[in-house]
């Protein structure tokens, strides 16, 4: 039934439990938990608010982070 009402509803993707930034936290159809999208800042942010509000949610893997270096002027 949940499957059918969501298809009715017209979420086919899942349900977004929250958005960062532009990443989305999405409940998918099969109950599983995945981030969308987003920056290395905005999946950080994403992981603080799980741990606060969702302590359910597991993050499989950090996001790959750019070790570029910075240099000052």
């Amino acid at each position: 039934m949940k499957l059918k009402n969501s298809f009715w509803l017209g979420e086919i993707e899942g349900e977004t439990i929250a958005i960062f930034g532009s990443a989305r936290l999405v409940k998918k159809l099969n109950g599983k938990i995945e981030l969308i999208g987003g920056t290395a800042d905005d999946h950080a942010d994403a992981r603080e608010w799980c741990s606060l509000f969702a302590p359910e949610v597991v993050f499989a893997r950090q996001p790959a982070r750019n070790p570029t270096p910075s240099f000052a002027r």
